[in-house]
């Protein structure tokens, strides 16, 4: 009798001990599905919220660039665009920052603002999560704004960067350093070096037409046309 009591007492604990084992998993499981629910609801919030960001500073952006396209506009409507363009470049969402970014710096250079436009380029170029074509751009025209004006040895490495890389904006920048090279004093040997990448230039498959023509043109000049 004593042995069955104790048997009754001993499986009634276990189903005790098994009953609040198991309010305490679904405790456990309750607030894991909580944070996932919490989680994804913000992940989609998020989602959501920069899709909407992202729309809202496109139009921002195509409403500046068609004022700027408009024949009539005037003064008023250039500042507003430019306003909007630096707001954008400061602040936009990835995908539409570099853009307003580039056409602030073109309205800057436009306007002698040299230095400021040479530091919103730069701003592009540092740009981890702008497009690697956009960077490249922003390098390019860097380069070029200063290709007159500064010592070339500080410009060759950053026109032989774009020029060996392959990209869209090599040529552009073999055109680059021929500029360097035919500058007011060039020596005889700068000028074989300019020769030589023009004949490259002619020469490329991914060269665009224009580029071809100008190289072909200035090789005419040293009476190397092929």
């Amino acid at each position: 009798m004593a042995d069955d009591f104790i048997t009754q007492v001993n499986e009634e604990m276990q189903a005790q001990r098994l009953r609040a084992m198991a309010r305490r998993i679904g405790a456990v499981v309750g607030v894991v599905a909580l944070v996932g629910a919490v989680g994804g609801g913000i992940w989609g919030w998020n989602s959501h919220a920069r899709h909407v960001a992202q729309k809202a500073a496109s139009a921002r952006y195509f409403t500046a660039t068609t004022a700027l396209s408009d024949p009539k506009h005037d003064a008023a409507a250039t500042r507003k665009a430019t306003e909007t363009f630096q707001d954008l470049a400061d602040h936009g969402p990835v995908g539409v920052r570099s853009y307003a970014a580039l056409r602030l710096a073109d309205l800057q250079s436009q306007n002698g603002q040299t230095d400021a436009a040479l530091k919103t380029w730069q701003s592009v170029a540092d740009d981890t999560a702008a497009e690697p074509a956009l960077r490249d751009m922003a390098r390019y025209m860097r380069l070029n704004a200063q290709t007159a004006t500064a010592d070339p040895k500080t410009l060759r490495p950053g026109y032989e960067a774009l020029a060996q890389s392959g990209g869209a904006w090599a040529s552009l920048a073999q055109e680059g350093l021929v500029a360097l090279d035919l500058r007011s004093g060039a020596t005889d040997d700068q000028q074989k070096e300019a020769r030589r990448i023009l004949t490259q230039i002619v020469g490329s498959a991914t060269a665009t037409e224009g580029v071809r023509a100008r190289a072909q043109a200035l090789l005419e000049t040293f009476g190397d046309a092929g």
